[in-house]
């Protein structure tokens, strides 16, 4: 397989040699390195460049003409690789020796699209946290397909068609790429924790699974509470419409690969979780005095099995 690295650059001249210098110290090199730096200003650029002098591998660097936002910069460094399978990076991790080996066995071993890596959580100086963002993840309770995570990510060349373009309503490239195969079942995930996850104050990601600190369902319900959530599951809706019309676009691809009666359960699925949504959207706009027998019938006809269940009925019943 010939392995490329897709890396989106914005000022990260701060960690970003040492990210490059963990693809020289793989026990399994990358056979290209691809570069797509977004308006830095910082030295960015010229620590790239400097690393390119002495690059073991092919190493290619763009700047884009205009800012174009991290997920249209990834979009652009993943069109601009040729290899078999494509690795994003972030620009201020560390990938442990064995990364790319280990995910090139994988994909050589499974029929999987997308591969996924755990990865430990450090401080801006790599001291760790002791835990990992899957461990964050099940410890408040999210399922495996709740864990994404682009920094981790890796595909085959032919997912790229499928994926692009990517719309930039779906908020970030990497829940886009895992979530449509992880609905058709062409998702792997690494358990095992495969690079260094570093957390300091200009992290794109906000995610509470990214946390340093110890997390807890607690701080989760302390965080978001019980307030008026209907813009975000308004933003859901239009985004679970997004993976119908891919999934619909596509279809004889994606037929293809996992036949006609998955994609028939992935498109029904998505149908049930926008219904569900929008219900629920029209459940918390009735005054909370009469909402109770809507949630019940709602639950009664196995509504909230789409959501969080019970959980997601008391919540309904009782938001402001």
């Amino acid at each position: 397989m010939k392995i490329s690295i897709a890396m989106a650059t914005y000022n990260g001249a701060q960690y970003i040699e040492e990210q490059l210098q963990s693809f020289v110290d793989q026990t399994r090199q990358p056979d290209e390195v691809v570069v797509c730096d977004d308006g830095s200003t910082d030295a960015t650029l010229e620590v790239v460049e400097n690393f390119k002098e002495s690059a073991p591998f092919d190493f290619f660097i763009y700047r884009n003409e205009k800012n174009l936002g991290f997920i249209k910069n990834f979009e652009k460094a993943i069109s601009l690789c040729s290899g078999d399978v494509i690795f994003l990076s972030d620009q201020d991790d560390v990938w442990f020796e064995n990364k790319i080996d280990i995910v090139e066995r994988e994909f050589k071993n499974s029929s999987a699209m997308v591969v996924i890596n755990d990865q430990v959580i450090t401080d801006s100086n790599l001291k760790e946290s002791g835990a990992t963002k899957l461990d964050n993840a099940r410890r408040l309770g999210y399922s495996e397909s709740w864990f994404i995570t682009g920094c981790c990510t890796a595909f085959r060349s032919g997912w790229v068609d499928l994926i692009c373009p990517i719309p930039v309503e779906i908020g970030s490239h990497d829940i886009w790429i895992n979530r449509l195969a992880d609905m058709l079942d062409l998702r792997k995930i690494i358990f095992t924790p495969l690079q260094f996850y570093r957390r300091h104050e200009t992290n794109a990601s906000e995610s509470e699974v990214s946390d340093f600190r110890k997390i807890s369902r607690f701080k989760l319900l302390r965080t978001y509470g019980l307030g008026d959530a209907t813009c975000g599951w308004k933003v859901k809706i239009n985004r679970i419409n997004l993976y119908s019309l891919r999934l619909r676009e596509k279809s004889e691809i994606f037929t293809a690969l996992v036949g006609e009666e998955r994609l028939a359960w992935a498109l029904k699925s998505l149908e049930l979780e926008r219904n569900a949504l929008s219900r629920r959207v029209e459940i918390v706009g009735l005054p909370r005095i009469v909402r109770w027998w809507p949630v019940l019938n709602f639950w009664a006809k196995g509504g909230y099995a789409q959501l969080s269940g019970l959980q997601s009925a008391l919540k309904d019943i009782i938001r402001p």
